[in-house]
């Protein structure tokens, strides 16, 4: 167990992490390049299998390395679960090059330009409608700060909620010999910490559900499908529902529109505002 639980803690960690990064590449290609660079199942199920073989392998010295030591002399019954790397390998190099580095550092850089990239595609580009009055410039204007709004959001808990846990590690590796108030400090602190890296992969779900109001109808119709193991078509179920009652009101709002000088004013319930209380992200 002392060997197993490091071990895949570590992979876990990783694979969350990598998972990450493969979402804001999806993300970023389906933004840019919508037409030439789709992800097929084919090539999802490849990523998916690269990103578990880094896992697996990048975490190899956790399951070699750790061993029960015992830390005091006159007790050798009482031993602590550590690192006991060989003379000839530098721990501390490892956990800067292995760990700070590619599960925290380069995955902040490549999520963090992803969704720069997605920002600046988001903000430059003009939805095309089909009137061009203030009422529809400002909810296209509205949908593109939820949109940054998100994507901030992700890379901000992304940084903060592994940034304990690192801290603490590279104090550990790197900084020498701990304080006596360190010492009384750190086993509170790191679970704590662990906890909180770990909880970044059970947020972001929330944070998109919040975000749009999509996510959010689709899953409400997952649960009214009552389906635990079948599919759920999302065209067939969501999609396919909102685009034939925006088409609905947004006739209905031209025949209004067009017939003004025999018919009253369009009332709120128009294309307008059947996109400005129904649209997502």
């Amino acid at each position: 167990m002392c060997k197993t639980v490091p071990y895949v803690q570590g992979v876990s960690v990783a694979a969350s992490v990598y998972s990450l990064i493969a979402v804001s590449l999806d993300r970023f290609l389906a933004i840019w390049w919508p037409l030439k660079c789709q992800i097929t199942k084919r090539r999802a199920r490849f990523i998916i299998f690269v990103i578990w073989v880094i896992a697996l392998t990048t975490t190899i010295p956790w399951a070699l390395f750790f061993d029960l030591v015992a830390i005091f002399k006159e007790e050798p019954d009482i031993q602590l679960c550590l690192e006991v790397w060989p003379e000839s390998m530098n721990g501390a190099l490892y956990f800067l090059i292995a760990n700070l580095m590619f599960c925290y550092l380069l995955p902040m850089i490549l999520i963090s330009l992803c969704y720069i990239l997605i920002w600046i595609k988001v903000w430059r580009r003009d939805i095309p409608t089909d009137t061009k009055d203030a009422q529809m410039e400002r909810l296209q204007q509205k949908s593109k700060i939820k949109v940054v709004k998100m994507l901030v959001a992700v890379v901000i808990l992304f940084v903060l909620s592994w940034l304990p846990l690192y801290v603490i590690f590279a104090r550990i590796k790197l900084g020498g010999e701990t304080e006596m108030w360190e010492e009384e400090i750190l086993p509170i602190a790191t679970p704590i910490a662990q906890w909180l890296g770990s909880s970044n992969s059970c947020i972001n779900p929330i944070l998109y559900a919040f975000f749009n109001k999509k996510y959010r109808r689709g899953f409400v119709a997952i649960i009214k499908s009552r389906r635990c193991c079948g599919r759920l078509h999302y065209y067939e179920t969501v999609a396919m529902m909102t685009s034939s009652s925006a088409s609905m009101r947004k006739s209905s709002y031209y025949v209004n529109n067009n017939n003004s000088s025999t018919r009253r004013p369009p009332s709120q319930d128009t294309s307008v505002s059947y996109i400005f209380n129904n649209t997502g992200v």
